[in-house]
């Protein structure tokens, strides 16, 4: 048992208070917050009230993908350059650069999201 359970322990279990309307006050308290903190943890981090939103995120990297980062990508450079208001080569590098100075970047192998989702990464091959 840690401290604050050692405290609270005492706390209800010690008959040397004559105050039993503070004890009662007290024991409501700890057991609304022990309560909130089940709630919370019941959900894995969740806010309660919020609905999921489905972006389709899949999808459209799939579409952005095919649109601009592959072999045969369906608009071409001057297309990229009036989208992105820089050239290819410029994204590529700026992506490798900070792929390169910060790790947390890189995808990871077998890393996946909370819904068991894999992340894309863009960096040129």
């Amino acid at each position: 048992m840690d401290n604050r359970g050692k405290a609270i322990f005492s706390f209800m279990f010690d008959d040397d208070s004559d105050d039993e309307e503070e004890h009662q006050r007290v024991r409501q308290d700890i057991l609304h917050h022990t309560s909130l903190e089940n709630e919370a943890t019941k959900h894995g981090g969740s806010i309660v009230g919020r609905e999921y939103k489905n972006r389709e995120r899949e999808d459209h990297h799939r579409n952005l993908m095919s649109d601009y980062f592959v072999e045969m990508p369906y608009f071409n450079t001057m297309n990229f350059h009036r989208q992105f208001r820089m050239q290819k080569e410029l994204f590529y590098r700026i992506l490798n650069d900070v792929v390169n100075h910060e790790p947390y970047f890189c995808q990871k192998k077998k890393k996946k999201d909370g819904l068991g989702r894999q992340g894309y990464p863009l960096s040129k091959s």
